[in-house]
């Protein structure tokens, strides 16, 4: 296996041979030069070795404070197209997200659209051209690859409390803004916030309330929001509260073994356990599952367990000078806790669904993912719904059946998730890629362009939304997928009767101006790195991908055009990159239209389509293969991590 290493004075010789060998003499940089490299503190020399020993290619990286530059990878011309150019670059970015560099940048040679190419490949975009920079007109490419991104631009605020009905003692609480619900979702005050706590304190946290959107958006708009709502899910999944009773078993036992009762139940008010008695084993459950207010309930079978966990609201308790001390202390917080994930060993687990109608993989195509899945080295099993409480048994698991918040899949990603697997979908992915609310909030907090959105509820006027948009008009389910949820209505009347049917599902929909396509492309991405394009074209007769018949149990489809990242549009490679990075680092595909030569982000999904002669149509086997790796990536940098903390 190949190896990279810090350069010592003995490879000077190399160096300066390697700048002879692969650079244009006016491009070369001189022997004092790469001895200040060797030497400086802001630059790294690395030098790459391969399995023999033999010292093949280099590295040259300044770095900054927020930014690394890549000065350049040179790799000798008999070891080219061996993958060695791709592993050092890896490895470079790989270190930069270790050390929390928000940006690498590098400059290319704006002629050679092969080299660009490749960078593009690994997520980098174009910033600007660089006239003469490597010479009278030999231009250069700057590019950057976003690693975190920034909020600076955004209005600074502490702590909030959204509330949905009025509570007056809330405001005798110090650094504490009380905010009606309907100003967080609406104002532009707390759209464009940085830094800012939400605490959720609605008196309705179920899916798709208000309250529920609450959580949601915040996470949308990069707020902190307590409960996340994650905790809001895991709350109503009995194996979950099982697996945190099972990360504080021990704490549980000393706190009730001299109590002869069967069964315990107490609460966590605002940080503090009612008895006093139980205040250690209330910080450590709060620790793992954050909330204001909490009631847990504990049963003594053979040794004592936790039972049951439950999200209280204002409305629950009673409000005395006691609660509103224990209030100001816990809102004087500066940090709040954050989970700890266990980790295990080496075997996946791939979630089907066989009787699911349009499911992401079909058989030929999971069949390939068993066949990638057995050559990176994992013992290898399709699971449904039914093996819910095998999850512990696995090291990875890899969701093929259609993911939503609301259904087993997000139950099964989030238990897995709990238990240290490597999950692809992540719960986090299936939370902000499920809902199209979070996902208008997240593309507008990055600046990302999307059509033309509104947030619509009971409340809203019919009036604001004829006048912005032009019929036809789009409406959205929050939690609409694969073209089921979706409306095109082409009048007032239609869009009435419409919003009716949606409102008895959501207290919040969409809606969205139409673009009227022949196709949607697709651009699949895997840790911030584009696999695949393709054309998604609209189904015969049809304004949408998928043409489902009137019970819902099949569709039509449109064709499919699968092409190379690079010989796909760049803007639209781009574009849809930051849209995947604005998510997460999951496995995604993003949907984008184009009107009047710009491009439009539709949508991100979690969980994307891989087929046979579709998706796969140009990689072949190497796109499972390339996705099999990945997991077992995860699983190994989880586990050096763990290793690092032990020593």
């Amino acid at each position: 296996m190949a190896k990279i290493r810090l350069a010592e004075k003995n490879d000077a010789l190399f160096l300066k041979s390697l700048e002879q060998r692969c650079f244009p003499e006016s491009r070369q940089a001189s022997s004092s030069s790469l001895k200040h490299s060797m030497s400086s503190h802001h630059q790294s020399v690395l030098i790459l070795e391969n399995d023999d020993d033999v010292l093949v290619g280099s590295a040259v990286v300044f770095k900054f404070k927020k930014t690394w530059r890549i000065y350049s990878i040179s790799i000798l011309p008999e070891f080219q197209r061996l993958g060695l150019g791709r592993f050092i670059m890896e490895k470079i970015i790989e270190k930069a997200k270790e050390c929390g560099i928000h940006c690498i940048s590098l400059e290319a040679d704006h002629c050679n659209k092969k080299l660009i190419a490749w960078y593009r490949a690994f997520g980098f975009s174009k910033v600007k051209i660089l006239k003469d920079f490597y010479g009278s007109g030999e231009d250069a490419e700057k590019m950057s690859l976003q690693l975190k991104n920034e909020t600076s631009e955004k209005e600074y605020l502490a702590n909030i409390a959204v509330v949905d009905h009025e509570y007056p003692w809330l405001k005798q609480i110090p650094n504490l803004e009380v905010v009606n619900i309907h100003q967080f979702l609406n104002e532009e005050k707390y759209q464009n916030a940085k830094d800012l706590r939400v605490f959720n304190l609605c008196s309705s946290l179920g899916y798709q309330t208000l309250g529920y959107y609450v959580s949601l958006l915040a996470t949308a708009r990069e707020f902190r929001p307590i409960p996340t709502v994650a905790t809001l899910e895991d709350a109503l999944d009995q194996t979950i509260t099982e697996s945190i009773g099972e990360e504080v078993f021990d704490a549980i036992q000393e706190a009730f073994k001299q109590n002869s009762k069967k069964e315990v139940n107490f609460r966590i008010i605002f940080g503090q356990s009612h008895p006093p008695r139980y205040e250690k084993l209330a910080k450590t459950i709060l620790r793992l599952f954050e909330a204001p207010l909490l009631e847990v309930t504990f049963v003594k079978e053979r040794v004592w367990k936790l039972k049951k966990i439950q999200i209280l609201t204002l409305s629950d308790i009673v409000v005395d000078e006691g609660t509103i001390k224990d209030a100001k202390k816990y809102f004087s917080h500066n940090r709040f806790a954050i989970s700890k994930i266990k980790q295990y060993k080496f075997d996946l687990a791939i979630l089907i669904d066989p009787k699911e109608p349009a499911a992401p993989s079909g058989k030929t195509a999971l069949d390939k993912f068993i066949d990638a899945a057995k050559k990176v080295g994992f013992y290898v099993e399709f699971i449904t719904k039914e093996d819910y409480s095998r999850i512990p048994q696995f090291d990875a698991l890899f969701i093929r059946a259609t993911t939503n918040v609301d259904n087993y899949t997000y139950q099964f990603s989030r238990y897995a998730y709990s238990e240290g697997l490597a999950v692809i979908d992540d719960p986090w992915s299936i939370l902000k890629c499920a809902n199209k609310l979070y996902f208008h909030e997240c593309m507008r907090s990055h600046n990302l362009p999307t059509p033309k959105t509104l947030i619509v509820s009971v409340k809203t006027p019919i009036e604001k939304i004829i006048s912005t948009f032009d019929f036809p008009i789009i409406l959205k389910r929050p939690d609409s997928s694969s073209s089921l949820g979706v409306y095109k209505v082409t009048d007032e009347k239609e869009l009435r009767m419409r919003m009716r049917d949606l409102f008895h599902k959501s207290a919040l929909i969409i809606a969205q101006e139409y673009i009227p396509s022949a196709f949607d492309w697709r651009i699949g991405i895997l840790e911030g790195k584009p696999l695949y394009a393709c054309k998604y074209y609209m189904a015969r007769d049809h304004w949408q991908i998928y043409n489902w018949n009137t019970n819902k149990s099949n569709a039509t489809v449109g064709a499919v055009e699968t092409f190379l990242i690079e010989d796909a549009p760049q803007e639209v490679v781009e574009t849809a990159l930051k849209a995947a990075n604005a998510i997460g680092d999951g496995f995604y595909g993003v949907d984008l239209k184009s009107k009047d030569g710009k491009v439009y982000i539709i949508e991100v999904n979690d969980n994307p389509s891989i087929d046979r002669h579709w998706e796969d149509e140009i990689l072949g086997d190497k796109l499972y293969i390339q996705i099999m790796e990945n997991i077992m990536s995860r699983i190994e940098r989880a586990r050096q991590d763990k290793i690092k903390k032990l020593i």
